[in-house]
């Protein structure tokens, strides 16, 4: 018993190692992650709760009330230059950033895993040459790597600050 206990705690320093990220679908063969301490939580809102404003940049889905805070939800899909999301459809999965006093909701297909891998395993943007990504993305890229698992052989690394300092005019 002594010796399994021991083992435990050999392998617990092991597995906090490394970043932790909140891996987002954006498509079907497209996932990118944030850094788990920028997301305050992860929702599923039903399109009712938006309240669009006129004259606005086509990627803010629009505003919401949660938790007593008002926030702007865009639609990470299409700022970052991939197929919007569907306007049509009935819920849309949130994962909420909060930057200081900031909130801002990122609106995409599904909330993925969490993930943890060391900071070793992240290479530059700028080493992005032969890629499905498109230019209008790379600024929002704080890097990439490739995944252990099979399927999608690429996650994409977002920069929250570069999305929450994004000048959203029309």
């Amino acid at each position: 018993m002594s010796k399994l206990l021991i083992e435990l705690q050999e392998d617990q320093p092991r597995t906090s190692l490394g970043l932790t990220y909140l891996t987002l679908q954006l498509g079907q063969n497209l996932d990118m992650a944030v850094p788990l301490d920028s997301i305050q939580e992860t929702i599923i809102v039903s399109s009712e709760r938006f309240t669009q404003m006129p004259n606005t940049h086509p990627c803010l889905i629009g505003l919401i009330e949660h938790r007593s805070n008002v926030f702007w939800v865009l639609d990470l899909p299409q700022l970052l230059g991939f197929t919007a999301i569907d306007p049509t459809a009935l819920e849309t999965h949130v994962a909420i950033l909060q930057i200081g006093a900031s909130f801002i909701g990122l609106a995409v297909y599904r909330i993925g895993q969490v993930m943890r891998f060391a900071e070793n395993r992240i290479l530059s943007p700028q080493d992005l040459s032969e890629t499905n990504i498109p230019n209008e993305a790379r600024k929002f890229l704080s890097g990439w790597l490739i995944r252990p698992d099979k399927g999608m052989p690429r996650l994409y690394l977002l920069n929250t600050d570069a999305i929450v300092s994004h000048g959203f005019s029309i």
